[in-house]
This record gives C-alpha cells, sequence and structure tokens, in this order.
C-alpha cells in the first residue's frame, strides 16, 4: 500500500492556483484521485469523494434527524412567495439607475433576511445576525489568526442571542423553524441547548454565507455567458437546473474538511489515524469520468447531480433553502437586467475558504414589467 508522502503535490496557495486551479487540477488527476497539500490530503476522484461524504458516526445521524424533522421542504416552500416578493423589493431600490454593487444592494441582504424570517428572528435584529455571521466565517480562512478577536465577538453574540431566543420559544413556541427545532422528538429524544444553538448557528451559515456568495459567483457568471443569461430570462423555468449547473461550475464551498478517525485506505493510498483528509467537492464536480466537458458552463445540459451540498449524512441540511433562494432570484434578475456586465472593479475572495465576490460592481439596462 503507498503512502501519502508518494501522492502528487499541489500548492492550494500558489497564485497560479488561485487565478484558475481547472487545469492545475486536471493535470494531477491524471496521476492520481487523491493528492497532499500542506495541511493533509485532497481527494479529488468523484466517486472516492461521494462515497466518503457518507461516511460518519450515530452521534451526527441522530441530531441530523431531529433536525429534520422541523427543517422540512414544507417549511421553505410556504417562504418562495416572500422570497420573490423581497428580490423585487431590493431590484427596485437600484433598478432606476442601472448599476449596482451587488454584494452590498443584494447579496448581503436577502438571504439572512430570509433565514431570519425562517428561524423567528425580528427584523430588527437581522442586521446583527448578518454581522455576526460575518465574523464568524472567518473560521474557514487561513487569516483566522489575525481574526480571533473578530471571532470570538461573532460567536459571543450570536450565542448569547440564540440562548435567549431558545428560552423564549421554550416558554411561548410560535409558528418558526426555532419553536419547530425545540419541539422537535424522536422516541422521547430532543436537541440540547447546545445542539440547538450549534445548529441555528450552521444554518445561519448555509442560509446566508455561502448563500450570498453563490448568488455573487451566479451573477458573475452569466455575465460572462450572455446567451445563456438570455436564455433563463425567455425560459424561467429552467431555474432549477441553472441553479445546480452554478453549483457545479463554481461553488462557493470547495472542499469538506474531515478527519480521519481511524487508520484507513483511500484509493489504494494509507491514511493513518488523524490525518486531515479534505473531500475535493469542486474538484470532483469537475471529473471528466462523470461530466461531459465539465469546464463548460452549459444550463442546457443534463448532468450528474452536483455535490457541493456534500452528501450522505453530511448533505447540507440548508440545501433546499438555498436552491429555493436562488430558484426564485436568478430568473428574476435575468428578466430586468438582461444584459448585466461585470464592472472593472469586481474583487474576489482567496480560494481558501468560502469563495466569492467581496465587491460585485453591475451595469445593466433596467427593464420594468
Amino acid at each position: 500500500m503507498k503512502r501519502v508522502d508518494e501522492l502528487p503535490f499541489l500548492n492550494f496557495l500558489s497564485p497560479e492556483f488561485q487565478a484558475d486551479p481547472a487545469p492545475i487540477l486536471g493535470e494531477l488527476r491524471s496521476h492520481a484521485p487523491t493528492l497532499q497539500t500542506a495541511i493533509g490530503g485532497l481527494v479529488i476522484d468523484h466517486g472516492t469523494v461521494e462515497a466518503l461524504l457518507a461516511l460518519d458516526g450515530a452521534d451526527h445521524v441522530r441530531r441530523r434527524k431531529l433536525g429534520s424533522r422541523a427543517f422540512t421542504p414544507r417549511a421553505v416552500e410556504r417562504l418562495r412567495r416572500a422570497m420573490r416578493s423581497l428580490t423585487e423589493e431590493l431590484i427596485d431600490g437600484f433598478a432606476g439607475r442601472g448599476s449596482c454593487e451587488f454584494m452590498a444592494e443584494f447579496a448581503n441582504h436577502h438571504p439572512v433576511q430570509v433565514i431570519c424570517e425562517m428561524l423567528g428572528v425580528p427584523s430588527g435584529d437581522h442586521d446583527d445576525f448578518a454581522r455576526w455571521n460575518d465574523q464568524i466565517t472567518w473560521v474557514l480562512s487561513f487569516e483566522l489568526a489575525n481574526r480571533l478577536d473578530e471571532v470570538r465577538q461573532g460567536f459571543e453574540g450570536l450565542s448569547s442571542y440564540i440562548d435567549d431566543l431558545i428560552v423564549e420559544r421554550s416558554v411561548q413556541p410560535r409558528d418558526d423553524l426555532l419553536s419547530a427545532l425545540i419541539l422537535a422528538e424522536d422516541g422521547g429524544d430532543r436537541l440540547g441547548p447546545i445542539e440547538l444553538r450549534s445548529m441555528i448557528a450552521g444554518l445561519l451559515f448555509a442560509g446566508y454565507d455561502t448563500t450570498r456568495n453563490q448568488l455573487g459567483i451566479s451573477l458573475a457568471l452569466f455575465a460572462e455567458y450572455p446567451e445563456q443569461w438570455a436564455r433563463l430570462a425567455a425560459e424561467p423555468e429552467l431555474a432549477s437546473r441553472v441553479v445546480e449547473e452554478s453549483l457545479r461550475f463554481l461553488g462557493a464551498i470547495a472542499v469538506a474538511p474531515r478527519m480521519a478517525a481511524e487508520d484507513m485506505e483511500i484509493a489504494g493510498y494509507h491514511i493513518p489515524k488523524r490525518t486531515l483528509v479534505s473531500l475535493g467537492t469542486a474538484a470532483a464536480n469537475h471529473d471528466p469520468a462523470v461530466y461531459e466537458e465539465p469546464q463548460m458552463f452549459d444550463i442546457s445540459v443534463e448532468r450528474e447531480p452536483q455535490l457541493t451540498f456534500g452528501g450522505g449524512p453530511h448533505y447540507c441540511l440548508g440545501a433546499s433553502l438555498a436552491r429555493a433562494e436562488m430558484q426564485e432570484a436568478l430568473p428574476i434578475f435575468a428578466r430586468r437586467m438582461p444584459d448585466a456586465k461585470v464592472g472593472p472593479d469586481v474583487a474576489w475572495r482567496p480560494r481558501t475558504g468560502v469563495f466569492g465576490p467581496v465587491t460585485l460592481p453591475l451595469s445593466f439596462t433596467p427593464k420594468w414589467d
């Protein structure tokens, strides 16, 4: 059996990889389905990533089962009308001038308002939730060491608020997701206060930061592919396929980190216990063994399911919410901003955490109904 140090090495901090990882991964893929990096292994083969995503312990399955009893498709579906109304309202704020900074004027507002509405957080507190989440997301960045104070403030602010909200909803349940999570039970088993706090923080992260970045990515992609933008405007029923292709082609999350709980073998290589193994969902989404012409962004092609939301017990609990938000928003943008173009001052986050635009200036010819 081969050792990890015999794997091809990937420098994911190199300028070349940060600029465009596809050709580098494509070359390395021809040598091995798993790579070594400065912080551990990176699995890039679609089949192996999919199989490893399904592995987990019984405790996670228990929490996931209880959470799923509250976070149902019905809870998401009943918010779709509100999602559309909020999208139109936010676009109205900048449509008249034919330009916007998309992240500041739309993406930073829409997802957090939707997830807070779903949880039952009062509207006056939505901005606090957004700020705390912004601070917490640095835990997934290599800049964490320089952002510890911000992360601490975010965790303390969010934890304190959620704890108070849990106490309030425990006494007076309402028709919202938080109350449903508190009341969820399976044979007398319920989520404890720490588990509730952790699950709500996870839903906020999935429902806000990743979704806002994926929305920004999608707008930037369609500005590069105007013919597909026009097709979505003409055929809004393609929204579901559009969302899946955006998530496959360039996802806000590129890896799912895991720690080997015991010695194991991956694709013929020995992985020692406690080795960090990152499952390269982005790389797997471009595996030519699974996807025909994977480097082509094409909303007309029927493809295998993408892995950006994970899989198995770790499949993103907020996937249905993120999908619904994008499915409702993107056709409206295609209709009202038919010739959207990205300005010269676009700035991107590094590919070492949650990826997406920091700023995304857009210009367009307004189209009013």
